[in-house]
């Protein structure tokens, strides 16, 4: 087998593969044979039909598998031969295979990136820093007390903090999209969860009424069908509702869960899961930080077939979900890759990167973390013991702990090598942050 190699862009090869003709034509006469002594052909014994007539009629069918066969077993004998380990196969084209004639392909293959700097020596990452405060237990009590409070009929206008039952059939171009269609939907004014025009447009209205909400869909939206479009809400107000929050004391907490220790024990409580909070954010914003930097020093290409792959699969998990919303008249789903591009494109260069300092240096999962955060995650349920054992029972369940505690150490290596600087702000500060992920 002869292979020769040429550099046709930065991270892109392409391989010339020859291989020995008498090479194919032995493997295509002994597979003749294996067929011979199977073939059933009327007028003759198994095993016993002219080797011509055998070869009349399977020899296409024998050359092809041949063919393909030798193809995939020597790419990856090339790959082998060359040193080459491939981030991902562009194309293969094989030159048509005539007998006596030497099998002769191209493969285009695509390398890992060589990372510039896997290290942020002379780059400063800012460290959140704060402390958990009485005012930011006494805050979330109230967002708990909040959530916990039982709507009742309200005869005037909708304000904000109010409760609105509606139904909503919403078309863009007077054609129906997945999502845009919902009855008996609650939408609690100020919270946030619908857009802000159309929670605009529920401020003072009554039961009964019925209004055409327009709502702008951003043009960055997943279904194209709407994307950047205007879309036009038929609603109806079924209901509405003003909140009566429940008094904070003993019965609040027993309410809850909490048996024995009142009101004192549910804010020791809320302050452990506010110091579980904010040791994850601050782990999320530091990871940001440090990958932003990585970003920055290391632009390097993302090789296509990785690209493709990961624009794909974001692509696909959006139409599921929006096909799960769909209704017998919506139509289907409308989403393009190329709008996942740029998020593509960061995650696998940010992949690449962290795949690099691994290798280099040699860095292994830490089994002693990963049971630590499994148990600090246990710690939010009732019987921590069962969902840590629950994870042990099946090693995959394993695996996104393990990727998550291997990225974090990578992280930790890479602050080793950065300055390190710390900023206090507070609690609500940090949750605040939008630290590009």
């Amino acid at each position: 087998m002869q292979v020769s190699v040429e550099e046709t862009g930065v991270i892109e090869r392409r391989l010339t593969i020859s291989i020995p003709s008498a090479e194919v034509g032995r493997e295509i006469a002994k597979r003749l044979q294996g067929v011979a002594k199977r073939a059933r052909i009327a007028g003759f014994r198994p095993g016993k039909a002219p080797q011509n007539l055998i070869h009349q009629r399977y020899g296409a069918q024998v050359t092809n598998e041949v063919v393909n066969d030798t193809i995939h077993a020597s790419y990856r004998q090339a790959l082998g031969q060359k040193e080459i380990v491939p981030a991902g196969l562009v194309s293969l084209e094989p030159q048509p295979f005539v007998a006596g004639h030497d099998l002769q392909y191209v493969a285009t293959v695509e390398l890992y990136p060589t990372i510039p700097s896997p290290t942020l020596a002379g780059r400063t990452i800012t460290k959140p820093v704060c402390e958990i405060t009485k005012q930011d237990v006494e805050r979330t009590l109230q967002n708990i007390r909040a959530s916990h409070a039982e709507f009742v009929a309200k005869s005037g206008k909708a304000t904000a903090g109010d409760r609105v039952t509606i139904n909503f059939d919403g078309a863009v171009d007077g054609k129906p999209f997945a999502g845009g269609k919902a009855e008996n939907h609650p939408v609690v004014l100020g919270e946030g969860r619908m857009s802000e025009p159309f929670e605009t447009a529920l401020m003072g209205v009554q039961a009964g009424a019925a209004k055409t909400i327009r709502v702008p869909f951003p043009q960055q939206h997943a279904d194209q069908q709407v994307a950047g479009k205007t879309v036009d809400f038929a609603v109806t107000v079924k209901a509405v509702e003003r909140p009566i929050a429940p008094q904070l004391g003993d019965a609040f907490a027993e309410k809850l869960g909490i048996q024995e220790g009142g009101m004192q024990k549910m804010r020791a409580q809320i302050e452990i899961n506010l110091q579980r909070e904010l040791a994850a954010q601050q782990r999320t914003v530091v990871r940001n930080l440090v990958m932003a930097e990585l970003l920055e020093i290391n632009p390097i290409e993302a090789p296509k077939s990785l690209l493709e792959a990961e624009m794909e699969r974001r692509a696909q998990a959006v139409k599921q979900r929006l096909a799960a919303q769909a209704t017998p008249e919506s139509a289907q789903p409308q989403v393009k890759r190329e709008q996942f591009a740029a998020a593509a494109k960061r995650q696998v260069v940010l992949g690449l990167i962290v795949r690099d300092i691994i290798q280099t240096a040699k860095i292994e999962v830490d089994r002693a973390a990963v049971r630590a955060r499994i148990e600090e995650v246990a710690t939010g349920y009732d019987d921590g013991a069962a969902l840590l054992k629950w994870y042990y029972d099946d090693p995959s369940r394993l695996q996104p702990i393990e990727a998550m505690v291997l990225e974090e150490q990578v992280v930790a290596r890479m602050l080793e090598t950065a300055v390190v600087a710390e900023k206090k702000i507070s609690f609500q500060e940090l949750m605040n942050s939008t630290a590009e992920s």
